[in-house]
């Protein structure tokens, strides 16, 4: 069986923003190891480089200008298009560090309602989080419909 990771980003004291943190602690699977990266998934890329992995999927909020809870694969030509969470470290960057290492890289963004300084997420962020978890454990989650570019 192939080894999957899945990383979840975010924020638990900025609302919406911690819907991947939620993802990865939640998810029960066999099918994915789980990294729960808060704010700083940079901090753990060196774990892709430890362990083979032939598969990465980052989850986090993005202001993609969607309705909240709607989910999307990011494609790589759209980062920068619009602003995922809170990082120190662009997630391009991140995502170009694995793209070397890694066959299959895919990013997962959750359109967010509020990301004020809060605990707690919005009710639209709780149903886009239980929907997440159902898609990762059914398989069902590469038919999640890519992110398509304005204009």
């Amino acid at each position: 069986m192939s080894k999957k990771l899945l990383m979840g980003v975010g924020n638990d004291i900025r609302g919406d923003d911690a819907v991947g943190e939620k993802v990865v602690r939640e998810l029960e699977s066999d099918d994915w190891e789980m990294k729960d990266c808060g704010s700083v998934p940079e901090n753990h890329i060196t774990m892709v480089e430890e362990d083979e992995y032939e598969m990465v999927a980052i989850i986090d909020a993005a202001d993609m200008g969607l309705e909240p809870g709607e989910i999307r694969i990011v494609p790589r030509d759209h980062l920068g298009v619009f602003t995922m969470s809170t990082h120190a470290l662009p997630l391009s960057t991140v995502m170009d560090f694995l793209d070397k290492k890694v066959e299959e890289v895919y990013l997962i963004g959750i359109q967010p309602k509020d990301m004020s300084l809060k605990e707690g997420m919005t009710p639209e962020l709780q149903e886009a989080k239980e929907e997440m978890i159902e898609l990762l454990e059914s398989g069902e989650w590469k038919n999640i419909p890519e992110l398509e570019k304005e204009g």
